[in-house]
């Protein structure tokens, strides 16, 4: 049976086409149905399902986090092992967080590609958004692109309002740039870390040059600094 007719007259209208294609499947073989389905709308089902899915995750991972998150950060584009949590664990031991009380993480899952429609890109820039909307995500780190995109959306901090005199005076060669907003000078956004014995010691930005951003509704900014001299501490 011919299900579908690629060579069908140009002059049917969408509506008629629609209808002869319904006649035709109505009565035909399962397999045939199946064929039809899988040729023009198997792919799209897919992709509405991943979303769906991701969507579902996100809103799920938000009601049952803890009430209070002390440490959020996002590392975009990393070459770090992404189920690893020895950073994380490190940290919160430095900082004393009580975790029964207060959650803290690293998420190395993101990705970022400039004009990209890989749905990974777009998972990761939905959940940066979600997270950020909640004041939650305090730190940043990624490539270039990474920080001008989030720069130019106006979600980091001008870096040199909020780091104290002996970071500013430690980083001030090292200081990233980026246009906040659409029309808006360049100013500092971020720091680059390539250097960071913490972030080499767990191969999270091998042959790149990482950025470390802060995230300018974090509700955790102390936290957010105190994460920035900790990953410079040598063991």
């Amino acid at each position: 049976m011919e299900v579908y007719n690629k060579n069908r007259d140009n002059n049917n209208s969408m509506h008629d086409e629609i209808r002869e294609q319904n006649a035709k499947l109505k009565d035909a073989p399962l397999k045939d149905k199946f064929a039809y389905f899988k040729e023009y709308y198997l792919k799209q089902t897919i992709v509405g399902i991943i979303v769906l899915i991701f969507a579902g995750s996100l809103v799920y991972s938000m009601l049952t986090a803890p009430s209070d998150t002390a440490f959020a950060a996002f590392f975009y584009n990393d070459t770090g092992d992404s189920s690893s949590t020895e950073l994380i664990d490190d940290f919160v031991e430095y900082m004393g967080i009580d975790t029964k009380e207060h959650d803290a993480y690293i998420d190395a899952t993101m990705n970022y590609l400039p004009d990209s429609t890989d749905q990974s890109t777009y998972m990761s820039v939905q959940k940066s958004m979600a997270v950020l909307s909640t004041g939650e995500l305090d730190v940043i780190v990624g490539d270039t692109a990474t920080l001008d995109y989030f720069a130019k959306a106006e979600c980091l901090h001008d870096i040199t309002t909020v780091l104290p005199d002996d970071l500013l005076a430690r980083f001030s060669d090292k200081l990233y740039y980026a246009k906040f907003g659409e029309d808006a000078e360049l100013i500092p956004v971020g720091v680059y870390v390539t250097d960071s014995p913490k972030l080499n010691q767990y191969y999270y930005y091998v042959d790149m040059e990482p950025i470390l951003g802060f995230v300018i509704n974090s509700n955790n900014i102390d936290n957010a600094i105190a994460f920035l001299r900790y990953i410079y501490m040598e063991e």
